[in-house]
């Protein structure tokens, strides 16, 4: 698979569709998972192939931290095949999660997607530490 690289910005319509971009819809195939992200308010936007190794991980955790887990992301996640426009529709509870309304910003992030909303997206770069990044990088010889 191809990297899936590249931010958009799009509009988040009133039935809650949003376009992906052609090259990230191309690289993750069809169908797709969306689910929220354990570490902030984005959405993730996977493979199915790429979903099932996340969620394989999850069923080696101790009993009641898979059914957690699992509660987590299976409640909240959702398969999708965008139509023939290239549209998602993401349900209502995943974009209360998320924050978004208007417009969303599209993230590649190698084998997967992000979708965060403007405001959430903006401070998260505005926070950057691009130097720290660098040096934690360069810790591992990257």
């Amino acid at each position: 698979m191809m990297p899936i690289t590249g931010t958009y910005r799009h509009t988040l319509d009133s039935k809650n569709r949003l376009f992906l971009p052609s090259r990230h819809r191309d690289a993750l195939g069809s169908p797709i998972v969306i689910y929220p992200s354990i570490r902030d308010h984005s959405l993730k936007v996977c493979s199915v192939e790429e979903w099932e190794k996340y969620v394989g991980k999850i069923e080696n955790l101790p009993t009641k931290d898979r059914e957690k887990a699992m509660r987590f992301f299976n409640e909240n996640a959702d398969t999708l095949v965008p139509d023939s426009q290239g549209r998602i529709v993401i349900n209502q509870g995943l974009v209360d999660f998320s924050g978004i309304s208007g417009t969303a910003v599209i993230v590649g992030c190698g084998k997967s997607v992000e979708i965060w909303s403007v405001e959430e997206y903006d401070s998260l770069k505005a926070e950057s530490d691009v130097d720290a990044l660098r040096e934690t990088l360069e810790s591992f010889g990257l």
